[in-house]
């Protein structure tokens, strides 16, 4: 459970820090949550959250990021660090350090997601995770009318105290992710959804918080997560935008490389 663990951990690292929704939406008109309230459509809620977080218009302006962090599980005792790398339009890298364990690295190049574990080795995502990992990689998460096939407003709920908008957003590929929008701020309050893995799929819960601006972009800088049994929680200490790369960076490694000619 604890390679599973670690697994999970970057990709909820991709996916909810870099807020990467999906796209191609069709936004339709929902039963109301109760007589009283007519239930706005999904894609003015998603409107209003890409506001908040700085406007269309400054994040298109933003062409790479570098996150970097620390993670906890607290259950199994392990702390580490991690950097998460991205670039226009569609590549990521994230990387965890676990002391006394090794470097746990994965990817994405534009075509082929990967990840490498020191307690797994080198390994190429398909079906599944592999669509996951090409919406988890989608750089402009503000452009969501790319990715998502269909995107509902289907009721209203809270969340830790907070009054939400309930939305449930279909990919191409893969199965629906349901997000909760804070009906006060606009900002997104939690996220559950199936992910899947080598050993099978489990339930995901995430929920961001302590959002804070980083120059003109909202961010959340912690984000508390359950997988299965395990539950874990990532600070985000320091968002850099618009940075010099190396070059290379994005390239796979040759572990990858002799798995992908085979």
């Amino acid at each position: 459970m604890k390679q599973l663990s670690i697994r999970r951990t970057l990709a909820a690292c991709a996916a909810m820090v870099l807020a990467t929704a999906g796209a191609s939406l069709y936004a339709a008109d929902a039963p109301p949550a109760h007589p009283a309230e007519a239930l706005p459509k999904a894609d003015t809620i998603l409107d209003k959250y890409f506001e908040v977080m700085g406007g269309k218009a400054v994040l298109a302006k933003v062409h790479n990021q570098v996150i970097a962090g620390a993670f906890e599980m607290p259950a199994m005792g392990i702390k580490g660090t991690m950097t998460i790398t991205k670039t226009e339009p569609d590549k990521s890298m994230a990387e965890i350090e676990i002391p006394g364990i090794g470097t746990v690295r994965e990817g994405y190049d534009g075509s082929v997601a990967w990840e490498i574990n020191p307690m797994q080795g080198a390994r190429i995502k398909d079906g599944a995770e592999l669509a996951a990992s090409k919406r988890e990689a989608h750089f402009h998460s503000e452009n969501w009318r790319e990715e998502y096939k269909k995107v509902e407003t289907v009721g209203s709920e809270a969340v830790d105290g907070k009054d939400c908008y309930k939305l449930v957003k279909t990919p191409s590929e893969g199965s629906p992710v349901t997000e909760y929008y804070d009906k006060k701020t606009g900002l997104l309050a939690k996220v559950t959804m199936t992910v899947t893995s080598p050993m099978g799929e489990m339930e995901a819960t995430t929920i961001p918080s302590d959002y804070r601006k980083e120059g003109d972009v909202l961010v959340p800088h912690k984000i508390l997560q359950s997988a299965g049994p395990q539950e874990f929680s990532l600070t985000f200490d320091s968002y850099k935008f618009n940075v010099e790369i190396p070059k290379g960076k994005f390239d796979l490694p040759e572990e990858i490389k002799a798995l992908v000619k085979k």
